[in-house]
């Protein structure tokens, strides 16, 4: 039986997805032409699978400056949003779960898509961030984690949870300590893409993140 066999499953709280793609130029001239109800219609077509409707949009009518304006489509039923802003295009998930990640793959593809179309540009980046706090299993994640740290060394022997960073080209993790759950860590998985990957490529490589993480916990995921 392998070592992956023989991990404990993931207690896994409170996860959130984030997205962010960034236009090759902002879209100044869209956005102050009056063609807003070109989006709106546009999105509420593309998005009625989800069952988009007009009390699930909103506006920013009063942002500070440029960078905070923007238009914001919320999907109650996945807890899920799509938001456009001049720069680029936002997007988010509270409590996903890889048992529904075909659903959030369409709905975040089909919304992407339609707003690019809309505004006439392509993109210039990608990037994703999962986070979630993890509770403990049959180890004390303290035990666990002082493995990857010299707390002679750092005069930590005391520390009541150590923490681990690691930061790539494209790709970064980290495990903390937990603000929110006792005796718990928090993880954070951050990816940069290329213009052209699609949602369904991004999930798969998120998948393989969270699973090479956990793995340095003695977890899995379900």
């Amino acid at each position: 039986m392998s070592a992956q066999d023989q991990a404990n499953i993931a207690n896994i709280q409170r996860p959130f997805l984030e997205y962010r793609a960034i236009f090759n130029d902002p879209i100044t001239s869209f956005w102050y032409g009056a063609r807003h109800g070109e989006v709106i219609g546009s999105m509420m077509k593309a998005l009625s699978p989800w069952q988009l409707s007009l009390e699930n949009i909103s506006w920013n009518q009063a942002p500070k400056n440029l960078a905070e304006a923007q238009v914001t489509f919320t999907l109650p039923a996945l807890f899920a949003s799509i938001q456009l802003s001049m720069a680029g295009i936002n997007a988010s998930a509270i409590n996903p779960d890889w048992s529904r990640v075909k659903q959030f793959v369409s709905l975040f593809q089909t919304g992407v898509d339609t707003l690019k179309a809309v505004v006439a540009q392509e993109l210039k980046s990608q990037h994703t961030t999962l986070g979630f706090h993890v509770t403990p299993n049959v180890r004390p994640f303290r035990e666990i984690m002082s493995r990857f740290i010299n707390t002679k060394e750092l005069h930590a022997e005391d520390a009541s949870m150590f923490g681990l960073s690691a930061y790539y080209g494209d790709f970064s993790f980290v495990i903390d300590g937990s603000a929110v759950f006792p005796e718990s860590v928090f993880i954070k998985l951050s990816r940069a893409y290329s213009p052209a990957t699609r949602f369904e490529e991004m999930a798969g490589t998120i998948y393989k993140d969270e699973e090479n993480v956990l793995q340095l916990l003695d977890l899995k995921l379900q």
